[in-house]
């Protein structure tokens, strides 16, 4: 079924959205860093968001490094944004929840390029260790279980045929598996500000799960089935408030 082209021009909106609010926590925290972080207590419970963007990989078979991609498939940017709650037990040592909303997306090249988006639900359980290091920025590292739910996604084709430039976009959700299951690992600091605190955050996600279930009615993933799995470099910034 084709996909109307408002939905890819929706999509431009949110990255734009998305990206407009990540500049504005930025430059709005920037000149509210606390240059003290002597004597400071950090609340038990914080709630808040990231919002960001992901470089999405797709994955062949027994193939484990993220720059290594698939011959004749390319990388592509997709945003995404997440609530979370955290409970630190101790000054060092926390728990966190995510929940939120990501898209990944891949490039195929023949005589045809098609791009897919998958739009995906997704939760995360971390477990965030604060790196015993004296500094106001209190970097952390954290890992723990992902789990995506896609809910929908489409691909858009352009090619030329006999001088004419196709552009086409259909629905291909069937196309992929529903559920990802994978795993996260990242870095990240934090900001004591006068009114919340700042998160900056790079991760990286490497999916288990195989994605492409079978090849599509309209558009072919054939080499991709049962075959290709999702992985993705990440970057967010957010605010954090203690409860």
């Amino acid at each position: 079924m084709k996909v109307p082209f408002n939905i890819e021009f929706s999509l431009k909106r949110s990255i734009r959205a998305i990206a407009t609010a990540v500049c504005a926590v930025v430059l709005t925290s920037g000149a509210a860093f606390a240059q003290d972080g002597a004597g400071e207590t950090e609340s038990k419970l914080m709630v808040g968001f990231k919002a960001g963007f992901n470089l999405a990989d797709i994955r062949i078979g027994a193939d484990t490094e993220y720059w290594q991609g698939q011959e004749g498939a390319g990388k592509n940017f997709g945003p995404q944004i997440h609530a979370f709650g955290r409970y630190n037990f101790t000054k060092w040592v926390g728990a966190e929840l995510e929940l939120g909303w990501t898209q990944n997306a891949f490039t195929t090249f023949t005589d045809k390029t098609t791009t897919y988006r998958t739009n995906n639900f997704q939760a995360n359980a971390l477990l965030n260790v604060r790196i015993p290091v004296l500094s106001v920025y209190h970097p952390r590292i954290y890992i723990g279980p992902s789990y995506n739910y896609n809910a929908y996604t489409y691909s858009r084709t352009t090619s030329n045929v006999y001088g004419y430039n196709v552009d086409q976009t259909y629905d291909v959700t069937n196309s992929f598996a529903p559920h990802d299951i994978g795993a996260i690992v990242g870095l990240g600091l934090q900001f004591d500000v006068k009114f919340a605190t700042l998160l900056v955050d790079a991760r990286y996600r490497h999916g288990f799960s195989k994605s492409v279930r079978r090849a599509g009615d309209i558009t072919s993933v054939t080499p991709l089935v049962r075959q290709a799995s999702f992985s993705d470099v990440a970057f967010m910034v957010g605010l954090g408030f203690g409860l």
